[in-house]
């Protein structure tokens, strides 16, 4: 999900010099927490959902109805609840 799009991978690839690393590592990084909630999603679907179907994001939704969303879960009280529990431990 994340290597194809690696901003290190392509440096790399492309002899970048050792002391330019940390650039495309931070890109990187940065990529990585957009996706977080997506790669948590997937992670619950496979373990507990024994589906592959995802829904999307939804782009009126904020971070956590989002992530509830992506989880299966439509109830508004459970969108408050990841936002909460998003909030708590950012």
């Amino acid at each position: 999900m994340c290597q194809p799009d690696s901003h290190f991978a392509k440096a790399y690839s492309h002899g970048v010099h050792k002391s330019k690393y940390w650039e495309s590592t931070f890109e990187d990084a940065l990529d990585l927490c957009a996706k977080v909630s997506r790669v948590a999603a997937i992670v619950y679907h496979n373990k507990y959902k024994k589906t592959k179907d995802l829904p999307n994001r939804v782009p009126g939704l904020d971070y956590g109805a989002n992530f509830a969303h992506m989880l299966g879960y439509t109830s508004a009280q459970f969108s408050e609840l990841m936002r909460l529990y998003l909030t708590i431990h950012a």
